[in-house]
């Protein structure tokens, strides 16, 4: 009796996680279906309203905004962080606006929406190529971040990169299609090492996401505005196995919605012959590169998620429940 009971619980909550599944990925269809109607101009605009009344009504995330941007420009007055901050979530939320537009892009119109930076764009990517031995992207959640690899495939050069594979498998499997369209790769995240390698022993390019939280076990602790922030080694450990040049690049955005392409000049593996050393210090230069971007358009980044989240056991544990003078009195310490 009491096992039929939980069998039928059991199956009852799985019914109802599934329904619940397939209501978001229903919403989130219809959301997306409605901005590919809307002319652009309107579509940008509903979104960055709605971006900033979700910035209003979600204390959690704009109290992590908030302590992100305490740690990163403690000198900046509140009002200036609590407008970069909301900046940054109508930027996130345009992203949203991009995919519903992906599968109408093509070679012919890729140009009315990104273009190259004149100085520091297709060159330094054309450096990077004549190496031959692939290409390892660096790059984070900057501006319009979903339309980056499919604007550089439009100009003709593909690339496979990993995502994480949302909790909502209708919607994953929509989305993997979408970035997938215009002859990009998309790899899920999770023992895709195998596939990384393979793609730069083959001479081909990969792009990762190097600026969020991971766990110690999958990285390393490299200085992130001078606070300890757990960083994945990932790019440090395949630029050391394949020798392939890592090349940082993001969109920039312009004015009118558009967006330039950016790519800096491609790093080399630093190699001293402690792997360990080689590891951390090449995660440090990667880093630094990301923070520079980060400091360069402050306003384009996700500052909502919790990048200081794991410590070192000799630090706080959670910076994010300190007091404004608590963090403050950390970050005297932390930065000497």
């Amino acid at each position: 009796m009491y096992e039929c009971r939980h069998q039928g619980e059991s199956i009852s909550s799985r019914r109802g996680e599934s329904l619940n599944s397939l209501a978001v990925y229903i919403l989130a269809r219809t959301g997306i279906a409605l901005f590919r109607l809307l002319p652009r101009a309107a579509g940008g605009g509903l979104i960055r309203a709605l971006a900033s009344l979700f910035y209003r009504l979600d204390r959690r995330h704009r109290r992590i905004a908030g302590v992100n941007l305490r740690i990163a420009f403690p000198s900046l007055p509140e009002r200036e962080r609590g407008r970069i901050a909301r900046r940054s979530f109508q930027n996130a939320a345009l992203n949203l606006l991009e995919i519903s537009r992906l599968p109408a892009l093509s070679p012919e119109n890729i140009s009315r929406l990104a273009v190259y930076d004149e100085v520091e764009g297709l060159d330094n990517y054309r450096e990077a190529r004549r190496r031959g031995k692939g290409i390892l992207y660096l790059t984070g959640h900057f501006s319009s971040w979903e339309l980056l690899p499919t604007a550089h495939a439009l100009y003709g050069h593909p690339l496979a990169f990993t995502t994480r594979p949302l909790d909502n498998p209708r919607l994953e499997r929509y989305l993997s299609s979408v970035r997938a369209l215009h002859g990009n790769r998309v790899i899920p995240k999770g023992n895709s090492a195998r596939a990384i390698l393979t793609e730069l022993h083959s001479g081909r390019d990969f792009g990762i996401l190097m600026d969020q939280n991971t766990s110690p076990d999958e990285g390393v602790f490299a200085r992130f505005f001078g606070v300890p922030a757990a960083t994945s080694s990932s790019v440090a450990l395949f630029a050391l196995r394949t020798g392939a040049p890592v090349l940082p690049g993001y969109l920039t955005p312009m004015e009118g919605g558009r967006y330039r392409i950016r790519f800096l000049p491609p790093m080399e593996a630093v190699r001293t012959g402690d792997r360990e050393r080689d590891i951390e210090v090449n995660t440090q230069r990667f880093n630094d590169v990301l923070e520079r971007i980060v400091r360069e358009q402050p306003e384009s980044w996700l500052w909502g998620h919790r990048r200081w989240k794991n410590q070192p056991p000799e630090n706080p544990q959670d910076l994010y429940a300190l007091s404004p003078e608590e963090l403050a009195a950390f970050l005297c310490r932390t930065r000497g």
